[in-house]
């Protein structure tokens, strides 16, 4: 894949993973909104941000302006969304590219605004099928006894799919 815009989540987890070479082996070029940048790294003790900043820091990564969509009024679909996923939703959209975005509210605007959503999940199969890791499932099990939320039933549709069930 050439291009992705990522919203905060999957990229903190991913960075907290120690999986953030996998993502840019996967991806020729992330690019990440100034608002998602800076929840990924407002608090750098939090796990996570100093791998992102790292990234940033070296080029893996590149943070570009926000963008603005044609319809930011709070009355709209947008109202439930953060602003790092509402940044995010724009950028995709701006640059004509998938989004990595995990929480759902967000992956259905997006999709209704015919953005290609990818989840950290999703990923982590990708990355399966190229070898870039032997296995899915100790990854999805860290990232939920970390706290990161990915329901029972994305789960197991991944492990079916990644041949782990």
């Amino acid at each position: 894949m050439k291009l992705i815009v990522s919203d905060a989540s999957p990229l903190i987890v991913i960075a907290k993973s120690g999986l953030l070479p996998v993502l840019t082996a996967l991806v020729e070029e992330v690019v990440i909104p100034e608002t998602v940048y800076a929840e990924c790294t407002v608090e750098i003790s939090l796990p996570g941000a100093r791998a992102v900043r790292a990234a940033v820091e070296t080029g893996q990564i590149h943070v570009r302006p926000d963008a603005k969509g044609p319809s930011d009024d709070p009355g709209d679909e947008l109202a439930g969304l953060d602003a790092g996923e509402l940044a995010a939703i724009h950028m995709a959209s701006a640059l004509e590219c998938p989004v990595l975005m995990d929480e759902r509210l967000g992956r259905q605007v997006a999709k209704r605004r015919g953005i290609t959503v990818i989840g950290s999940a999703g990923l982590l199969l990708a990355a399966k099928k190229r070898s870039l890791v032997p296995a899915v499932a100790p990854i999805l099990d860290q990232w939920r006894q970390s706290g990161y939320f990915l329901s029972a039933s994305v789960v197991k549709a991944v492990l079916d799919r990644a041949g782990e069930s």
